[in-house]
């Protein structure tokens, strides 16, 4: 497995994996709009992917040379967050997931720095996956649960 920066031209499966996932969770609403998401999350990727958020980074993950998911971390003076972390359907519950979490959060430990995320409300998958990687609860926001590393 292999995670590496993203580039313009994965901004179109960037965008597939999110709306894959999210389907494959039974996640999007009734009046969901595909084509109005796909805009929307397709440009605020690829400004993602060419710099112009400050400590955002964008990277593909790959599996055997197959791209396989998407990582967002945002890096700060004083934390590292998990801004998403997404894999196809058929990449998923294989392990792949976890050993991303864990080269994070290798890294973040060794530069002395706590590791957080925010995950949405309705996505109890989505945090049992946290906590098995070590995740706590810390409070809540609107839309989601934040949690940090132990």
């Amino acid at each position: 497995m292999t995670i590496r920066p993203a580039t313009q031209d994965d901004v179109s499966f960037l965008t597939d994996v999110v709306v894959e996932a999210t389907y494959d969770q039974g996640r999007f609403p009734d009046d969901f709009d595909e084509v109005d998401f796909r805009s929307g999350f397709g440009g605020w990727t690829a400004e993602q992917v060419r710099g112009e958020h400050d400590g955002s980074s964008t990277s593909v993950v790959e599996v055997d040379g197959v791209r396989a998911g998407r990582l967002r971390v945002v890096r700060r003076r004083d934390l590292v967050e998990i801004a998403g972390l997404q894999l196809l359907p058929e990449h998923q519950s294989q392990g792949v997931g976890r050993t991303v979490v864990d080269r994070l959060v290798a890294q973040a430990r060794a530069d002395g720095l706590p590791v957080e995320l925010g995950v949405e409300k309705d996505n109890p998958r989505a945090r049992e996956f946290w906590e098995r990687c070590g995740f706590g609860y810390v409070g809540e926001g609107e839309g989601e649960h934040r949690m940090r590393l132990r």
